[in-house]
């Protein structure tokens, strides 16, 4: 026999024996009924009226109704609404602890920017790149060379870019030249970068 996965109520399947029909049955009887009074719990006077205690250690050797909300009132980092998962207590999050936790996703995810850029270099051979969604300087700014169609093999290797400055607005970066040892000025260059916050 298997059970479902939300509130364990056991069936039968196809594979079962016959002969294990009855105690199949009685099995499926039982696992609904556990399943029903954990519901029916949640909807009475006991259910649904918050369990207060003074410390979290109090409030532990309480049972609850799964979803039952519970607080501690006086006891320190404690303190706070919790909820009975079915097993134990567990704090809500709070207010700073949200707060803490979008403040991190917005890092993960509008963390970075990047991009490739396809340009013709300065006389210094500088190319300049804006920031499109950040307006404060990033820790760091990596750039690459891209290999384009009019470059060749030996063209593409001699380019090394350079990060020559980097502001909360965008970055210049300059190309020295590996074949002359001068910067590439006036050459049409195309670059990836990714600028980190």
């Amino acid at each position: 026999m298997k059970t479902t996965p939300t509130y364990g109520i056991s069936y039968i399947e196809g594979g079962d024996l016959v002969s294990n029909a009855a105690a199949g049955f009685k099995k499926a009887a039982e696992t609904t009924e556990a399943a029903l009074k954990l519901v029916d719990q949640r909807s009475t006077i006991a259910g649904v009226k918050p369990a207060i205690a003074g410390t979290l250690a109090t409030l532990a050797t309480m049972r609850g109704s799964t979803g039952q909300t519970g607080y501690v009132t006086s006891d320190g980092n404690n303190n706070g609404p919790y909820c009975w998962n079915g097993s134990a207590w567990v704090k809500y999050a709070q207010n700073t602890q949200i707060n803490s936790l979008q403040s991190q996703i917005a890092a993960i995810t509008q963390g970075y920017e990047s991009g490739t850029v396809t340009l013709q270099t300065t006389q210094l051979g500088a190319a300049s790149v804006r920031f499109a969604k950040h307006k404060t300087k990033p820790k760091a700014v990596l750039v690459t060379r891209v290999r384009n169609s009019q470059d060749g093999d030996d063209r593409a290797r001699i380019f090394n870019p350079i990060v020559w400055d980097i502001s909360a607005t965008g970055f210049q970066v300059r190309f020295w030249r590996l074949d002359t040892h001068n910067w590439a000025e006036s050459w049409p260059l195309t670059f990836s970068y990714l600028a980190i916050w």
